[in-house]
């Protein structure tokens, strides 16, 4: 931007000057009116934007308000002064330092906007100035007429007087841009000033720092500040940083103010809902009833956390305030069974987090704070080994999530006592800083799990309580899946908890820092070939992005195939269509923003699409055709899950309809897989398309003699008494002719359901032939008779065959049926 500006404010200072009338074409003579309308359109614009109020003043204003604070930390806080700072300080000063940065971004970003049309205007006209400049040249050598020699001189004296009162406007603007560098530039030394002296209080954490207690305390120094002045400083710099802060109004802030404004009225809603609704007593959930009984409680506790999770890079005084208001809130909604189980744990863990912040907060020299930070440290040793041995003792819950904790949280303890124990020997020796962070880490992070887990107790007791409304109760998804969603859930949760306990814990033991440098060290190892370049962060974050989107994908199809086929309103197979378009929709667009975080521009995708066009052209024909046809099925819905159909000589039970291909379960259990151009193309019968009744045909065959009309009233009655069989359609008996083996009636009935039509057929086959039977009517079968004859010839002296004696008949065999 300032480049741009340089250059524009140099053509505008310099109205002689430009391109050389040589290098630019001059206008030619029938188009020198129309083109000095549209140039004297421009001058006007330009006029218009010079008369209009200057942005110069506002930015200049907000300019020095970023100023200020950035100036007062450099002369409070710097050189030797940041070696004396508290590591806590330090991270605070380091989050300010990062707030300025982007305050002076956006800053950057303003002055870009609202320069801009100052910088173009500029550059247009001294091109147009250029152009007239060759014209007039050119005129003076071909005698221009004087009307239009009139007006191209017209044209040049507004063009100068306009790139004048432009230049003037774009030198202050560049004067302010210079500010602004310069500005930024203080920022980034202030801010690598206090990175470096984090990072020397890490590298320090194994060093002695301090001579060892029984040499003596450290004297202070007495060219130093007073401990009350650093600590009205530091204050007055907090104070500063949390109103710029709060004066920034950033998407964060916005986001947080919908949540607590939009979490009160929840939980107002679900206490009134609840009284007639939820078993009250020793029926209800107990996380339920307890977050319900204490709504404000609730709100509050889960407020002050989503502080925490919205605005990480909030000042550390907010914070601390935060964590602070959140103590009796979280104490309040501990269940009973966890008070019961962890005993005076949460107490301790509440009156330890206090001291600590007493101990920073109070103004005294190191020497005082070190045996403070060493009091600290013995009253948690002392109260961990009392809580200990106090536990050890046979509890009284013997079983379920209250013992699990107990055993949880002791091993816990026994983690802590040995900390504590290298803190005191750390402090003793020397080793202050390492004692501070050891002691800080232990106390604070125990403080935090505390309050993580009354907000976990709360979230969860309003999420029964929510599961609990009658216009959640009916619903299929939380019918049939409302156990599975509930643990989905309680699983999301504690993760979330799990993760920010992890982060907020390693940050206070002064290991975040250190691992977030090294990963970024490991995540930015990759190559890069020309334009492209792939990293390993960037296959991670595309890798992590891809199977959220998969999973959020996933989670909207069971949703919407849950919910939407009870919808009255809806016609046959819109719920399934609409919940398969919407995966894969949702999944488009997921893979589309895992491709931009991984670092992939998408506008790149149109030679990816080209590439595919080509592969289109030559062998995906058939690829192609399957995904048209499957959006063709989904719009035009012809089959649907659970119809029975025909296709392609496969019959079964349709299980899926994908965007290439629809699974069918044949009834012998297989899967097959059929792709939707076979669906489209060839002939598909759908027997469950309207209704799932469906017509079943037998044949039935009577030896001849028999009465027909006597058949056709025995049939009738054996369809209309067998089970299953649907009264409308009637069962209908129709002889269909003369057999070669008696008489053939057919009897055809309707299933009442299509699945059961086999089982229909068989009970109707069995009660049809126990009414002939018991009637006496006959039904024909072929019959064989067979004739032995030998094959040998006869022996001498034995009787041929023929005779009476040992006679036997000649072989036949013959297919006479009668009956039976």
């Amino acid at each position: 931007m300032g480049m741009v500006l340089a250059g524009a404010m140099a053509r505008a200072q310099a109205p002689g000057a430009g391109t050389p009338a040589a290098a630019v074409q001059p206008i030619a003579l029938q188009d020198i009116l129309a083109r000095a309308d549209d140039d004297q359109q421009r001058v006007d614009r330009a006029r218009r934007l010079l008369a209009a109020p200057d942005p110069l003043g506002p930015l200049q204003a907000s300019l020095d308000a970023i100023a200020a604070p950035v100036d007062a930390k450099l002369h409070n806080v710097a050189g030797a002064a940041l070696r004396e700072l508290p590591v806590m300080r330090l991270e605070s000063l380091a989050r300010h330092w990062q707030f300025d940065v982007r305050r002076q971004e956006r800053w950057e970003a303003d002055a870009r906007r609202a320069f801009a049309p100052y910088a173009d205007s500029a550059l247009y006209l001294a091109q147009r100035r250029a152009a007239w400049s060759a014209t007039r040249a050119q005129g003076l050598l071909d005698g221009l007429p004087a009307a239009l020699a009139e007006r191209v001189d017209g044209m040049l004296s507004g063009i100068d007087a306009a790139e004048a009162a432009l230049g003037v406007a774009l030198s202050r603007q560049f004067a302010l841009m210079q500010q602004a560098s310069e500005l930024k530039a203080r920022i980034d030394a202030g801010g690598s000033d206090v990175a470096a002296a984090i990072a020397e209080i890490d590298r320090g954490l194994l060093r002695k720092d301090a001579p060892a207690l029984w040499q003596g305390l450290e004297k202070p120094d007495a060219a130093a500040l007073s401990p009350q002045l650093q600590m009205d400083r530091g204050l007055d710099i907090e104070r500063q940083f949390a109103i710029d802060y709060n004066a920034a109004d950033t998407g964060n802030q916005r986001a947080l103010q919908v949540v607590q404004l939009l979490l009160l009225p929840v939980i107002v809603w679900l206490v009134v809902r609840s009284r007639h609704v939820l078993p009250v007593g020793d029926g209800a959930p107990v996380a339920a009833t307890l977050a319900l009984r204490r709504p404000l409680s609730a709100w509050l506790l889960l407020s002050l956390l989503a502080v925490l999770a919205f605005e990480a890079d909030a000042p550390l005084l907010v914070q601390e305030c935060v964590l602070l208001l959140a103590l009796v809130p979280a104490l309040r909604l501990l269940p009973a069974g966890t008070l019961r189980a962890l005993g005076a744990w949460p107490y301790v863990a509440v009156v330890l987090y206090v001291l600590d912040r007493v101990g920073v907060a109070v103004p005294v020299d190191k020497g005082w704070y070190r045996l403070y930070l060493l009091g600290l440290n013995a009253l948690a040793l002392g109260l961990t080994v009392w809580l200990l041995r106090r536990t050890a003792r046979p509890p009284q819950i013997t079983a379920g999530a209250g013992l699990r904790l107990r055993t949880t949280v002791r091993a816990v303890a026994w983690v802590v006592l040995c900390l504590l124990a290298v803190a005191a020997i750390a402090n003793v020796v020397g080793n202050v800083s390492l004692a501070e962070t050891l002691t800080s880490g232990v106390i604070d992070s125990g403080y935090m799990a505390l309050l993580l887990y009354a907000g976990v107790n709360a979230c969860l007791g309003l999420l029964r309580a929510l599961f609990g409304q009658p216009e959640l109760v009916h619903r299929r998804l939380v019918r049939e899946h409302g156990a599975l969603v509930q643990t989905a859930g309680t699983r999301l949760l504690l993760l979330a908890a799990g993760i920010g306990w992890l982060i907020y814990s390693m940050d206070r033991f002064r290991v975040l820092r250190p691992l977030h440098d090294a990963s970024t060290t490991v995540l930015a190892f990759g190559i890069n070939a020309g334009e492209v370049s792939i990293h390993l962060g960037d296959v991670l974050t595309f890798a992590f992005s891809a199977w959220l989107a998969l999973w959020a994908a996933r989670a909207v199809r069971r949703l919407l195939r849950d919910e939407l086929p009870g919808r009255a309103g809806l016609p046959r197979g819109a719920g399934n269509s609409i919940a398969s378009l919407s995966y894969y929709g949702v999944l488009l667009v997921g893979l589309l923003i895992a491709l931009s975080a991984a670092g992939f521009k998408v506008s790149q995708l149109t030679l990816v699409f080209g590439a595919l066009g080509v592969g289109i052209g030559f062998g995906l024909q058939n690829v192609v055709n399957n995904f048209v046809s499957g959006l063709v099925l989904m719009f035009e819905r012809p089959i649907q899950p659970g119809d029975v159909v025909d296709v392609a000589g496969i019959s079964g039970t349709v299980r899926g309809i994908g965007l290439r291909a629809t699974v069918i379960r044949t009834f012998d259990g297989a899967d097959v897989v059929v792709p939707n151009g076979q669906l489209l193309n060839g002939n598909l019968t759908n027997w469950t398309m309207f209704d799932r009744s469906r017509r079943v045909e037998v044949v039935v065959g009577v030896a001849y003699g028999s009465d027909p009309g006597r058949v056709i009233a025995l049939l009738q009655a054996a369809a209309c008494e067998t089970p299953g069989v649907a009264a409308t359609p009637a069962p209908v008996v129709l002889m269909t002719g003369y057999g070669d083996n008696g008489l053939n009636f057919a009897v055809r009935v309707w299933a009442q359901d299509q699945n059961d039509w086999s089982a229909l057929r068989s009970a109707l086959l069995a009660r049809m032939l126990g009414a002939l039977n018991a009637a006496g009517i006959a039904i024909p079968y072929n019959q064989l008779e067979v004739t032995l004859r030998s094959a040998m010839p006869p022996m001498e002296g034995e009787i041929k065959p023929g005779t009476a004696s040992g006679s036997a008949p000649a072989s036949r065999a013959s297919g006479n049926s009668g009956p039976r």
